[in-house]
């Protein structure tokens, strides 16, 4: 199954738009006709492009942004009949409206998240052992030097130890799941303390599928109408929480989830100590570089100084 979507370009760019499309690999044009949606004369072509990753998304944004002002308008319409032009929002939204206009997609390919740039991560090792990991996409795109592609090619099946490397290699964290017993309450908390976006919210149907809620859910309605949202799916950079309502009337205690641990810079470390301290919550372990808090919902959060945890021995 693959990702599919409509791009609606002028007609005199249909070629350079399909040659941004395919030149990913993974993504083909596999219908190219006279746009219709907009009216008989309209001077746009209507490509139906299907793709194994979002990759694609970078390389239309690419093409796009190279052209020279004015550019024209080019809209991507998505499988729910939503139209946004790549002048009006950033490669970042696509990306997350077109996983959250697919969701099945979502779980049935296994390159998910191949299309998010690949920052070189500070090292979980310290002292010997320690390795530099540079994504395969930028190694295949012969911007490593030489020695390092040498010695990743080398190092193919063997861990930092010496020994043979698991045949399961873990790529990406999908999401944590948090339970609370306020997912609206959870909702504001979570976006404005940690600046999370919201991706979408699910709920639970009679024969327990998940089914996706529409962009323009409302709270106020929901409860009116009882089709009340189960989990809703927030994000900021790397990390994805999947936050599930367990309802008000059960008692949560500390769960199975200890602490979640995330890196920042130093300015937004000290931002993000001064606004615990403001709120207040509780702060469970102060250091210089790093702390721990409880946040209103009862989930630990570590917040460090990238690269400065954990420290685990070689």
């Amino acid at each position: 199954m693959a990702y599919r979507f409509l791009l609606e370009v002028p007609e005199t760019l249909a070629d350079a738009a399909s040659i941004a499309v395919e030149r990913v690999g993974d993504a083909q044009v596999l219908v190219a006709r006279p746009s219709h949606g907009l009216g008989v004369d309209d001077p746009y072509v209507d490509m139906t492009v299907a793709a194994h990753s979002l990759r694609v998304v970078d390389s239309l944004f690419d093409w796009y942004e190279a052209m020279s002002p004015p550019r024209p308008e080019v809209r991507m319409v998505l499988h729910g009949g939503e139209r946004h032009g790549l002048e009006n929002v950033d490669r970042g939204r696509m990306v997350a409206l077109i996983r959250r206009d697919q969701p099945w997609v979502e779980r049935s390919i296994p390159h998910i998240g191949d299309h998010e740039p690949v920052a070189e991560t500070p090292r979980y090792s310290v002292g010997p052992g320690a390795t530099r990991v540079v994504s395969v996409e930028v190694t295949a795109r012969g911007n490593a030097p030489a020695a390092l592609v040498e010695r990743e090619r080398d190092a193919v099946g063997m861990a930092p130890t010496g020994q043979p490397a698991a045949a399961l290699q873990i790529r990406a964290i999908n999401y944590i799941l948090v339970q609370v017993n306020d997912l609206r309450k959870a909702e504001v908390f979570y976006q404005d303390f940690f600046g999370m976006q919201l991706l979408g919210r699910v709920r639970r149907g009679p024969d327990g599928t998940l089914v996706p809620l529409p962009s323009d859910y409302s709270w106020d309605r929901a409860l009116q109408t009882g089709e009340l949202a189960d989990t809703t799916f927030l994000s900021n950079g790397p990390l994805t929480l999947a936050v599930q309502s367990v309802g008000l009337g059960v008692v949560l205690g500390q769960g199975a989830l200890q602490t979640v641990s995330i890196g920042v810079d130093s300015h937004t470390f000290a931002t993000f100590k001064g606004e615990v301290v403001m709120r207040p919550l509780t702060v469970l372990r102060s250091g210089v570089a790093s702390f721990i808090f409880r946040d209103p919902f009862n989930i630990n959060w570590e917040v460090a100084v990238l690269g400065s945890v954990p420290l685990i021995p070689v």
